[in-house]
């Protein structure tokens, strides 16, 4: 966190609060200060004085938005006005927030809070899907961990993608992930609770965070729901050949299953106590590795049991 502000008694008073909640705090007396410091520091948060000697808030934020290295970051505006004029100033000049003094403390740790959440979340969002990313499925992920509290993660991608959009083309490639996408979030919606999260890693490749003991029903419904819809995704004539071909990297033509299937990992606090995100990360990596050697649509769990879908050939046939 920066503080910004010419009054010494506020800068401490604000210090107190955020350092009282574990955050690394930086005050300056300053917009001038500040603006020298931030690339330094590279705070998450920036709260920032309206009134002070030479360069008001309003001018430090605007320098702060020029610079592509700083307009990210989130700036809340502290002021002793509170009437439209100052609204309209705070919208025009980009402020994700502004809090009237006197202010109480815990109104002010939770805005802070309130920003920084929808910050990371706008940061992380994929852009085709509208997921969070992996900032914020590393913070989730950490939050989880650090709270001792049960959890199932829940790792999904889709298998042979690749070979289906080398063959049919990106955009329908994208159609693809954007229908496991609506797959997992309407699963979560009915079987799953409202603090579940669903993430996307990055191109066919998902997470979801379950703080309840049904995350195998909820895989389970997500594969049912994508085997259902992803049939509209190919060629009739594929359909009823029931393949495709497609060259390989050495010119060999490859044939590949008319449909796509699932691999899911289970992960949970139950099986083992992870300590970081890297543990967590590496059986992941290891569980999906076994389900790739499975045919068909499969929930790996940790404990290396399984339980699988419809069997489909994922070696294909060479014809020359």
């Amino acid at each position: 966190m920066m503080v910004v502000d010419d009054d010494p008694d506020i800068r401490s008073i604000v210090k107190t609060v955020f350092e009282g909640d574990n955050y690394t705090v930086r005050t300056c007396p300053s917009g001038e200060d500040a603006l020298e410091q931030v690339k330094v520091f590279n705070p998450e948060l920036i709260v920032l004085d309206v009134m002070m000697p030479g360069m008001d808030g309003y001018q430090v934020c605007s320098e702060l938005k020029k610079d592509f290295e700083t307009a990210h970051i989130p700036v809340i505006l502290l002021t002793a006005k509170q009437d439209i004029i100052d609204l309209e100033r705070g919208v025009e000049h980009s402020i994700d927030d502004y809090i009237a003094k006197p202010f109480s403390q815990r109104e002010l740790l939770a805005r802070a809070k309130m920003v920084l959440s929808r910050t990371r979340y706008q940061l992380g969002c994929n852009p085709l899907t509208g997921l969070p990313g992996n900032l914020e499925i590393e913070h989730r992920l950490k939050e989880v961990i650090h709270s001792g509290k049960p959890y199932s993660l829940f790792y999904a991608d889709i298998d042979r993608f690749k070979s289906f959009n080398d063959y049919y083309g990106y955009a329908r490639g994208d159609s693809v992930i954007r229908l496991l996408t609506h797959c997992l979030v309407q699963a979560t919606r009915v079987l799953g609770k409202p603090k579940d999260f669903v993430g996307h890693i990055g191109g066919d490749d998902f997470m979801m965070l379950c703080y309840h003991q049904d995350a195998e029903k909820l895989a389970n419904r997500v594969i049912e729901l994508f085997g259902e819809g992803v049939r509209d995704y190919f060629d009739e004539a594929d359909l009823k050949r029931d393949y495709y071909e497609i060259k390989d990297r050495t010119g060999c033509l490859r044939r590949h299953p008319a449909t796509l299937t699932l691999t899911v990992v289970l992960v949970s606090s139950e099986k083992r106590r992870f300590a970081t995100t890297a543990e967590i990360a590496d059986v992941v990596t290891e569980l999906k590795k076994f389900g790739k050697g499975k045919p068909g649509n499969i929930v790996v769990h940790e404990r290396r049991g399984t339980t699988e879908g419809g069997a489909a050939d994922r070696k294909g046939d060479c014809k020359e």
